[in-house]
């Protein structure tokens, strides 16, 4: 199934603590606070300053913040820099022909599930996200789950 690459799960965590932020956060800090390994937090952090969407402030009380506001990034800007293009199927590149072009019955519904879904990430920003990010209480989802299901 579709599933983004742990780096780019990753990458929006750190975006979304970055947006939230008042001051500039070190990686330790970020790495420690979401508990992930910090060799990958940096790594992560890296690739998104050389992309543009962070910036990186040295000296004592430097970290990273964004370098420029969540309403002007989206989920397109951070999957690029952290992974490869999306690309639901082979055809969807452009100027790829696959073998079975000219006969496949999938190729339509699956090109235009393609351009649903790269309209989904380019439209949805890391504002929209900050904004609908609510902390999961995994035993109160338990319980609803449970109880629904014992009557």
């Amino acid at each position: 199934m579709l599933k983004l690459s742990k780096k780019t799960d990753y990458a929006i965590i750190l975006l979304s603590h970055l947006g939230e932020a008042k001051t500039p956060v070190s990686a330790q800090e970020m790495a420690t606070h979401f508990k992930l390994p910090y060799p990958m937090v940096a790594n992560i952090l890296k690739q998104l300053v050389s992309s543009g969407l962070v910036e990186s402030i040295r000296g004592k009380h430097g970290g990273y913040i964004l370098d420029m506001p969540t309403d002007e990034i989206n989920l397109a800007d951070i999957i690029l820099a952290t992974d490869s293009p999306f690309n639901l199927v082979e055809c969807a590149h452009v100027g790829e022909i696959c073998k079975v072009h000219q006969c496949c019955p999938t190729r339509r519904p699956l090109l235009a599930l393609h351009e649903k879904i790269k309209q989904f990430v380019e439209e949805t920003t890391l504002s929209s996200i900050i904004r609908d990010a609510e902390p999961i209480n995994l035993t109160e989802k338990r319980s609803i789950y449970e109880t629904t299901h014992l009557s």
